[in-house]
C-alpha cells in the first residue's frame, strides 16, 4: 500500500501545479491520472495569455507554442471589430495542450512528485480515529490502495473526487465542440463570432495554427438559453455558412466548461465549498471541478495554475502541521485572488444570454469607434476582464442598451440561476 501526505487526482495544469507546490513545501505527493497518456484526450481550445505562460513557471515554452496570436476580430451579423495586440505583454498564444500538460507534469516530478497513469479512482474511504483516508484505484496492473491525509480533486468537470465526497460547486455548464480544418485567413488573428443564432449563451471561434490555412474551429452554447441541448446543430450550420471554412475537418473535440454558481463566500453556507474536512483528513477541489474559470471567455488555465499553487502550498502546510483547519485558508485565498473577476464575469454572461443579434450588432458598432478602440487597447486583458467591460458600459449607447434589458436581466437571474 502506497502512503502519501497528499494525493492529487488529475494531471491537468491545476493538478500538476498543486502537486509541484506540495512537493516544494516538503510534503510527499502522488498524482493519479486516469488517462494512459498525459494530456489526452485534448478538451481545450488551447489559447492562453503570456501571463499564463509565466504562471506555468516553464522555462522552455517553444515545444508547445503553436502560434503567436496578433489580435482578434469580433464579428456580429452586420459588423466587424478588429483588435490588435497593443504590446508583447498582452500577447496570446495557441498552444499544443497535450505537450503543455506533459511539461507541467515533468516539472512536478522534478520537484519530487510521483505519478500513476491509467489510474481510475473508484472510492474514497474515510479514515477513522485520525487514520489517513484510503483511495481505491484501478490501474493497468490491477487494484491499488493508496493512503493520503489530503486528497486534491483536479479531475475536471466530471470529477470522481467531487462525486465521491458529495461536493457540488455548480450544476451549470457550457457544452462545447471543436474541430480542426482548413481556414482561409491571411493573418494570425483569432476570430470571435457573436450572436444568439450563432452560439446562444456564448460565441464561436477560430484560432489559426502555424500550419498554413489551418485553424481550430468551435463554439459553446448554454443550454439554459438555447433551443437545442447539444451545440452540434450550431457547429454544423457555422461550418456550412462560412466560406472561409473549407475542406474536411479532423480532430473533433467535445467537452464542457463549468459556469460558477457564484464567487461569493455565501456559497459556503449552501454546501458549495471547495474544501471538506473529515476526522483529521481533508479534500480540496481545484481547477474546472471548482469552477475556477472565466465566465466571459471560458478560459481556465490561468486560474487553474494560480489556484493550484494555492491549493498545493496550503495542503502541504496542513499535513506538515498536522492541522486540517489550515485547509480553510484555501477557500479564502483563491476567492480573494479571482472571486471578484468571476462575480463580474457572471453578470456579463447573464447579460449575454438575453441579448439578441441586434444588440450584438450595436455593441460591435459602438466598440469599433476610435475612442472605444483606444479604451480596449488600454484596458483590455485576457485574464482580468472586468476593468475593460466596466469601461465599455460608460459609453451612453451601451449604457442605454444595458438599461433597456434590465427587466430581462433580472428575470434571467432567477431563470438561469447564476
Amino acid at each position: 500500500m502506497l502512503e502519501y501526505d497528499v494525493v492529487v487526482v488529475g494531471a491537468g495544469p491545476s493538478g500538476c501545479m498543486a502537486a509541484k507546490y506540495v512537493s516544494k513545501a516538503g510534503a510527499s505527493t502522488l498524482i493519479v491520472e486516469k488517462s494512459a497518456e498525459l494530456g489526452e484526450p485534448i478538451q481545450c481550445a488551447g489559447l492562453i495569455s503570456k501571463r499564463a505562460l509565466e504562471e506555468s513557471e516553464l522555462k522552455d515554452v517553444k515545444p508547445f507554442i503553436n502560434n503567436e496570436i496578433k489580435g482578434a476580430i469580433v464579428r456580429s451579423h452586420s459588423y466587424e471589430l478588429r483588435i490588435e495586440v497593443p504590446s508583447p505583454e498582452k500577447s496570446a498564444f495557441a498552444i499544443r495542450r497535450n505537450v503543455f500538460d506533459k511539461a507541467l507534469a515533468k516539472a512536478a516530478q522534478e520537484e519530487g512528485a510521483d505519478i500513476i497513469l491509467g489510474g481510475k479512482l473508484k472510492n474514497i474511504i474515510k479514515g477513522c480515529g485520525g487514520e489517513k483516508q484510503t483511495l481505491l484505484v484501478d490501474t493497468v496492473d490491477g487494484k491499488e490502495e493508496l493512503k493520503a491525509t489530503v486528497v486534491i480533486g483536479a479531475d475536471g468537470v466530471r470529477s470522481s473526487v467531487a462525486k465521491l465526497a458529495a461536493m457540488t460547486v455548480t450544476r451549470n455548464y457550457l457544452n462545447c465542440v471543436q474541430v480542426e480544418g482548413e481556414y482561409d485567413a491571411d493573418e494570425a488573428f483569432a476570430e470571435i463570432f457573436v450572436g444568439r443564432t450563432i452560439a446562444p449563451g456564448f460565441f464561436a471561434w477560430t484560432i489559426p495554427l502555424v500550419a498554413e490555412k489551418v485553424a481550430r474551429i468551435g463554439l459553446c452554447t448554454d443550454k439554459r438559453c438555447s433551443p437545442h441541448s447539444s451545440p452540434m446543430p450550431f457547429l454544423k450550420r457555422f461550418l456550412a455558412e462560412h466560406p472561409e471554412i473549407k475542406g474536411t475537418h479532423s480532430g473533433f473535440m467535445g467537452g464542457a466548461i463549468p459556469i460558477p454558481a457564484s464567487a461569493g463566500l455565501q456559497r459556503r453556507m449552501q454546501g458549495q465549498s471547495t474544501v471538506k474536512i473529515n476526522d483529521g483528513n481533508g479534500i480540496m477541489l481545484v481547477g474546472d471541478v471548482a469552477a475556477q474559470v472565466k465566465p466571459i471567455t471560458g478560459g481556465g488555465i490561468f486560474y487553474g495554475l494560480k489556484c493550484g499553487k494555492i491549493a498545493g502550498a496550503i495542503a502541504a502546510e496542513a499535513c506538515l502541521k498536522n492541522d486540517m483547519g489550515v485547509l480553510r485558508e484555501y477557500e479564502t485565498k483563491w476567492r480573494a485572488e479571482i472571486g471578484a473577476e468571476i462575480a463580474f464575469g457572471l453578470k456579463v454572461h447573464k447579460l449575454r444570454c438575453i441579448l439578441n443579434d441586434g444588440d450584438f450588432d450595436t455593441i460591435c458598432r459602438v466598440l469599433s469607434q476610435e475612442d472605444m478602440l483606444q479604451r480596449i487597447t488600454k484596458h483590455g486583458d485576457m485574464d482580468y476582464q472586468a476593468l475593460a467591460f466596466r469601461e465599455f458600459v460608460k459609453n451612453p449607447v451601451l449604457f442605454k442598451l444595458t438599461a433597456r434589458n434590465i427587466i430581462k436581466y433580472l428575470y434571467a437571474k432567477r431563470r438561469l440561476d447564476i
